[in-house]
């Protein structure tokens, strides 16, 4: 693999998590609307399983692409 083609792979991959965060916000936002009465903790209970969640594809994915990581002379 190429050095353009890793490093242009990588910035797809931050654009992706912070996507995938973005939208963990707006899912715990919309869940948490739905009882008012619970509002935080339904909140902080989905935000935090979704942030897990993404924190493990964002290291996964980060490994996979550092395995493949050109060698720089």
């Amino acid at each position: 693999m190429s050095e353009y083609r890793f490093l242009m792979l990588h910035r797809i991959l931050v654009v992706c998590i912070n996507c995938l965060i973005l939208g963990s916000l707006f899912v715990a936002m919309y869940r948490a609307s739905l009882t008012p009465d619970d509002f935080n903790h339904t909140f902080f209970k989905t935000i935090g399983t979704l942030f897990l969640l993404i924190l493990l594809i964002g290291v996964g994915g980060k490994r996979i692409l550092n395995r493949h990581r050109p060698l720089t002379p």
